[in-house]
């Protein structure tokens, strides 16, 4: 129901290719940042009651401290985490880029320094408004970052694409190539790969083929991928596709 309420995001590539990010609604976002905001209030308390014998130097330390754990946390957690805090982890939500491009921590800089402004008067009040006005709930920090929070489309592969012309992914079944794929695909890849798995039947046939050609020659050189003479360009997308889905 969500991907119904909210616009669909496109993201046009340099390969001339789009993907559709869907931006979260704001009541999973709220519950995200609710969560997150637990997980701060936890580390406030420990730092209080571990500042507490310092006396009144201890005190004017944790209140220095409130912003740099609010600050912290955020940045920290979503850089490393490529967008992803605890809460948003635990609703499958994630900060991507607006353009399409791999997300940098200076935009995770940008958009959590923000983060204040976006807090006032108190609980992310003008954030929370200018998130519900703007048509893909950007927050300030969002916009100013080119950035927006969406739902993960990890899970989102239908049934049919299971059906890929083959019994074995050969591509899963070799476990350095696995391992490898895993490890190098980024947000924006994985999205795009979602979104070709889910929207091939879209395309006309002239489009498909070049699509999935210029997708095929992309992956095969970016995962270093075996030679694989059985599978077609789209079927070996699609492997690369499932096994970026699979658990």
């Amino acid at each position: 129901m969500e991907a119904g309420l909210t616009p669909r995001l496109a993201i046009h590539t340099p390969e001339l290719v789009t993907f559709h990010l869907r931006p979260a609604e704001l009541p999973t976002r709220a519950l995200a940042w609710l969560l997150d905001q637990l997980i701060v209030l936890a580390l406030r308390i420990v730092t209080l009651v571990a500042l507490a014998g310092l006396g009144s130097f201890g005190l004017a330390l944790w209140l220095v401290t409130l912003l740099l754990i609010d600050f912290g946390y955020f940045t920290l957690m979503e850089w490393k985490y490529a967008g992803q805090t605890v809460g948003k982890r635990a609703l499958g939500l994630r900060v991507a880029t607006v353009s399409g491009a791999r997300l940098e921590p200076g935009d995770i800089l940008l958009r959590n320094l923000l983060r204040p402004v976006d807090s006032l008067p108190f609980t992310m009040a003008l954030g929370g408004t200018i998130a519900w006005l703007d048509p893909h709930r950007r927050r300030l920090g969002d916009l100013l970052a080119g950035t927006v929070v969406v739902r993960e489309a990890v899970a989102d592969l239908p049934e049919a694409v299971f059906d890929t012309g083959q019994r074995v992914n050969v591509f899963w079944s070799d476990a350095a190539v696995r391992q490898r794929i895993l490890a190098r695909v980024t947000r924006d890849e994985r999205d795009l790969l979602m979104d070709l798995a889910q929207r091939r039947e879209e395309l006309s046939t002239l489009a498909r083929e070049a699509v999935f050609a210029d997708a095929a020659r992309h992956f095969r050189a970016r995962f270093n991928l075996p030679e694989a003479e059985h599978l077609t360009d789209e079927q070996a997308v699609l492997n690369v596709a499932l096994v970026v889905r699979s658990p």
